[in-house]
């Protein structure tokens, strides 16, 4: 049959559709229409949410399409999820979907209907373009309406040239090479080859305190943890020497074994000054090195082949605990900085509206490497304790590690380290880790 002009091309794609109710899907007539992976429980997305009381849902799965490109498959990506097709029993690890199934997850009132499509009135741009539009301009008439009252007001104002004289405590890190480690009674044994990282090697920015500890985001060292991994990938399929696919292979010997013998990835990383000038080299598994592993999550990988496990600070789930882990804390250093951590009682005063300098190395190129203050301001309120400091500012890689700070009284504090930029908001939103979290007493001396 002779494809007439400007007739779209159908396509082959499924439909979701909320079946019951929650607080988060009253109406009942949320839809998500996609040709692509969906995991249920990861998103923030309305359209693929569900209730599990209080944003940390204890079930998720993802859809797929199957080899033959025309039928779909759910696979439970959680050890101690229960997935009920039809009201049937709980799906094993893998399941074939069929158009009308209804998905149930463990006790919730809400289910998903599962429905598949062959035809050309499909739209990935268009589904949900007028709801996200919808939503965009309602908060920009909220923030508008906030301004114009003053709400966003700091009576504490920051600015660059208050806190260039921390420059000579803002660091440079590279990291030089990973390498695989055994540890068992207290000795490290390596594991060959060691892969040497270049041109390409992960950067970021570590800063030094008064106190003589030198601190940065986790993920600036051992870069695999804040990978956006798909859950689905096939392990064998990643290339040997795959730092992610490393970080795969440790963390499954280590659950899957449970005993004193440990696998671990080392990383050898180097500080540089504002100057260029090479300052301290460590190393990850350093008995001074302090990492805390307490809040990682741990997933089971969907790989048919055998049990896979992934340990990560990204948050794949709504709320972001998780990445509460993304710091590291290096003590013992012969000299002492200038950046003061803030007090508790500091604290206090970091609220929605604070203004902010965030320091850092964004990346420019290759050997061009430049000290940088940019302004910021804190976009929701936060208890400090336990709760990630959620902020506004133009940064980019490269910042990340580096000192947040603020204005307190005649005093300039960093109330936070940079973590990760929000993919969700198009990198317009920041995360940073509270200085709160830099608690040697807790910390797990390189703890897998």
């Amino acid at each position: 049959m002779r494809k007439e002009v400007g007739m779209k091309e159908n396509k082959h794609y499924f439909s979701l559709k909320f079946k019951g109710g929650n607080d988060f899907h009253k109406t009942k007539t949320c839809l998500n229409f996609t040709e692509r992976i969906v995991n249920i429980g990861e998103t923030i997305d309305c359209d693929v949410r569900y209730d599990s009381e209080g944003f940390q849902p204890e079930y998720y799965a993802s859809i797929l399409l199957n080899e033959d490109g025309k039928t779909w498959r759910i696979v439970k990506r959680s050890q101690h999820a229960e997935i009920f097709i039809d009201g049937k029993g709980s799906v094993g690890y893998a399941q074939q979907l069929n158009d009308g199934d209804i998905l149930r997850f463990g006790n919730h009132r809400m289910a998903l209907g599962f429905h598949t499509h062959f035809d050309n009135r499909y739209d990935e741009e268009g589904q949900d373009k007028f709801w996200r539009w919808s939503l965009t301009v309602v908060l920009l008439m909220i923030v508008a309406f906030a301004v114009a009252l003053g709400y966003f007001s700091n009576s504490d104002e920051i600015t660059s040239e208050e806190v260039e004289p921390f420059e000579e405590s803002v660091y440079w890190v590279k990291v030089d090479s990973v390498s695989r480690v055994i540890e068992f009674g207290g000795k490290i044994n390596r594991i060959p080859p060691t892969l040497v990282l270049m041109d390409d090697a992960p950067v970021g920015t570590a800063f030094l305190t008064t106190e003589g500890l030198l601190i940065t985001a986790r993920h600036c060292v051992e870069f695999w943890i804040g990978e956006n991994l798909d859950l689905t990938t096939k392990v064998e399929e990643l290339s040997e020497n795959d730092i992610v696919r490393w970080a795969i292979e440790a963390e499954t010997f280590n659950q899957i074994h449970h005993s004193d013998t440990v696998m671990r990835l080392s990383v050898s990383f180097t500080i540089y000054d504002f100057m260029g000038n090479k300052r301290h080299s460590f190393t990850s598994t350093d008995p001074h090195v302090y990492i805390n592993k307490s809040k990682d999550g741990i997933f089971l990988l969907a790989d048919f082949s055998q049990d896979y496990y992934w340990r990560t600070i990204r948050p794949y789930y709504t709320d972001r605990q998780m990445e509460l882990g993304d710091i590291i804390c290096i003590e013992n250093l012969s000299e002492k900085g200038k950046i003061k951590l803030a007090t508790e009682e500091q604290l206090k005063n970091v609220k929605k509206g604070t203004e902010l300098i965030i320091c850092g190395y964004p990346m420019t190129g290759i050997g061009d490497r430049r000290m940088t203050f940019t302004e910021g301001i804190i976009r929701r309120n936060s208890s400090i304790e336990n709760e990630n400091l959620f902020f506004e500012s133009n940064i980019n890689h490269g910042f990340s590690g580096g000192p947040v700070l603020m204005k307190a009284g005649g005093d300039i504090v960093a109330i936070g380290v940079v973590s990760r930029v929000d993919s969700v908001s198009s990198g317009l939103y920041k995360w940073a880790v509270p200085v709160t979290e830099i608690d040697r007493k807790e910390c797990e001396t390189n703890g897998m």
